[in-house]
C-alpha cells in the first residue's frame, strides 16, 4: 500500500509552496461540527417529524447508523491517500483518474451549492430579525467576511469557527435546559419511549423517508478529509475526527430532537414544519430565547458557508494541481498566506451570486446529488484499494460495510426530486463535455491521465 510519504511527495511535484499544517483533531473536530451545525436539527425538526409521522428521532438514530459505513469508509481513504484532494483524489488513484474527475465534479456541485445554501438561509433569518437590510445586503454581509477569513489561513479560519461551534453548542444547551425545566414543571414526564416509538403510528416507510432527510442534514463530515494536508496528525486520527465529529453531531441533533417531540406531544398537530420549532421556542421560552436560537440559525449558516468554502477551494486545489483544471489558476497557492486564494474568491463570488438567484429547494437537492454520489465513489473506492489491489482479504471491513454505505448512498440519491436529478445529470454530463475537451486539447493533461491509468493498473501512483 503507497505510504504517506510517497503520495504527498506525488501531489506536491507540481508546486513548490505547501499548505500549512497546523491544525490538530480537535480542530478536525470542530471544523466537521461547523460544516454540520449543531443546531440543524431545529431548523429541520418540523419536516423530519411529519414525513416520519412523529418517529424523527429514531430517524435520526437510523440516519446516522447508515452514514457510518461511509464516514469509515472515509476514513480507510484518507489513511492512504492523505492530501487535499478528497473524493477526487481517491478515486483518481483507487479506480481510475477519468472517474476520479468525475467523482470530482460531482463533489464540486455539493461544496459549491452549500454556501449558496447557507448564505440564503442566514440571510433570510437575518433579514426577518432587521428587516431594513434586504436579503442581498446580508449575503454580501456574511460573504465578504467569509471570504477574508479563509484568505487569511486555515488557522485563522479555524480559530473563528471554533467561536461559532461553540455558541451553537451553546444554544443547544440553553434550549435543552429550557425545554427540560418546561417538561418537568408542567407534570409531564421527561422519559417517554413513546417519543422515540409509537406503534399505533409507526410505518417502516415513513421513517425511511425522515432518515432520508438526516441524511442529508449529515453531509459535511468527508471536508475533514479536505485538511488533510493542513493537519499535523496522521490519516488514522483524520479517519477518528469522522467518526467523534459523527457521534457528537448525533447526541446533539437526537437531544433537541426529542425534547421537541415530548413538547409537540403529536406530530398531526404541526401546521407548518418550516415554523414548527420556532411554535416550541414561543411555548416554552421568553422573546429573547427565540431571539438568541434565530441568531444561532444564522450563526450556524455562517459556520457551515465558512467550512464549505474552505473544503471546496481544496478540493479544486487538488484538481488544478493535476491539471485536470488549468493548474495557472486553480493550482495556485498564495506565497504568504498559504491558501489557495484563487478557489478562495470563485467560490465567494459564485456563492453570492447563486444566493441571489436559484431555488432554495433546487439547491437542495443538488447538494444532496453531489454529495450521495461522491459518497457512493469512496465506498467503491475502498473495496477496489483494499480488497481487489492490495489484496486485503477482511471482508467485512473491505467488502460489506463500503458495499453497505454505496447501497444506502444511491438509494437515497435515486429518492431525490426529478428536477433535481435532472440538473445533477445535466452536471455530470457537463464535465465529461469539459473532460473529453480538456483531454483533446491539452499535452501534459493527457500525459497525466496516461501516467495515471498505469498507476491505476498496478495500484501504485507514479
Amino acid at each position: 500500500m503507497e505510504t504517506e510519504k510517497s503520495v504527498h511527495d506525488i501531489a506536491f511535484r507540481p508546486n513548490k509552496i505547501e499548505l500549512n499544517r497546523t491544525l490538530k483533531l480537535r480542530d478536525l473536530v470542530i471544523f466537521g461540527l461547523g460544516f454540520m451545525a449543531p443546531v440543524a436539527a431545529m431548523s429541520l425538526f418540523g419536516i423530519i417529524t411529519v414525513v416520519s409521522e412523529g418517529h424523527s428521532v429514531l430517524s435520526y438514530i437510523i440516519g446516522f447508523v447508515a452514514m457510518l459505513f461511509t464516514a469509515y469508509s472515509f476514513g480507510k481513504m484518507v489513511e492512504a491517500y492523505p492530501v487535499a484532494g478528497s473524493t477526487y483524489t481517491y478515486a483518481q488513484h483507487a479506480l481510475h483518474p477519468k472517474i476520479g474527475f468525475i467523482a470530482g465534479w460531482g463533489m464540486l456541485l455539493d461544496y459549491l451549492l452549500i454556501p449558496m445554501l447557507t448564505f440564503l438561509i442566514s440571510s433570510n433569518f437575518a433579514h426577518a430579525l432587521v428587516p431594513s437590510i434586504p436579503v442581498w445586503a446580508w449575503v454580501l454581509i456574511f460573504a465578504l467576511p467569509i471570504t477574508v477569513v479563509n484568505i487569511m489561513g486555515v488557522e485563522v479560519a479555524a480559530k473563528v469557527n471554533t467561536v461559532l461551534v461553540l455558541l451553537m453548542i451553546l444554544a443547544v444547551l440553553v434550549f435543552a435546559i429550557s425545554a427540560g425545566h418546561y417538561i418537568v414543571t408542567g407534570n409531564v414526564s421527561l422519559i417517554q419511549f413513546k417519543a422515540i416509538y409509537d406503534s399505533s403510528h409507526f410505518s417502516i416507510g415513513a421513517i425511511i423517508s425522515g432518515a432520508a432527510i438526516v441524511i442529508v442534514a449529515y453531509l459535511g463530515f468527508d471536508a475533514i478529509t479536505t485538511l488533510a494536508e493542513e493537519t499535523s496528525v496522521g490519516g488514522n486520527k483524520i479517519g477518528l475526527a469522522i467518526m467523534f465529529t459523527c457521534v457528537i453531531q448525533t447526541i446533539f441533533y437526537v437531544s433537541v430532537t426529542y425534547l421537541a417531540v415530548i413538547i409537540v406531544g403529536h406530530y398531526t398537530v404541526i401546521k407548518n414544519p418550516d415554523t414548527a420549532f420556532f411554535n416550541i421556542l414561543d411555548t416554552i421560552g421568553s422573546l429573547f430565547l427565540q431571539t438568541f436560537i434565530t441568531v444561532m440559525i444564522i450563526a450556524s449558516g455562517v459556520a457551515s458557508a465558512l467550512a464549505s468554502q474552505s473544503a471546496s477551494s481544496r478540493l479544486l486545489l487538488g484538481m488544478g494541481r493535476d491539471n485536470v483544471m488549468p493548474k495557472r489558476f486553480f493550482g495556485y497557492i498564495h506565497p504568504k498566506y498559504k491558501t489557495p486564494v484563487n478557489n478562495i474568491l470563485l467560490m465567494s463570488i459564485a456563492g453570492i451570486i447563486g444566493a441571489l438567484s436559484l431555488n432554495m429547494q433546487l439547491v437542495s437537492d443538488l447538494v444532496a446529488f453531489g454529495g450521495l454520489l461522491g459518497f457512493a465513489f469512496v465506498n467503491i473506492c475502498v473495496i477496489n484499494h483494499y480488497y481487489i489491489k492490495n489484496k486485503q482479504r477482511n471482508v467485512v471491513k473491505y467488502v460489506i460495510i463500503p458495499s453497505l454505505g454505496t447501497i444506502v448512498c444511491l438509494y437515497i440519491l435515486w429518492g431525490l426530486s426529478t428536477a433535481g436529478k435532472t440538473v445533477g445529470i445535466l452536471w455530470l454530463g457537463l464535465g465529461v463535455i469539459y473532460l473529453v475537451v480538456r483531454s483533446s486539447s491539452s499535452k501534459e493533461f493527457k500525459a497525466f491521465l496516461s501516467n495515471k491509468e498505469e498507476a491505476t493498473l498496478d495500484g501504485n501512483p507514479k
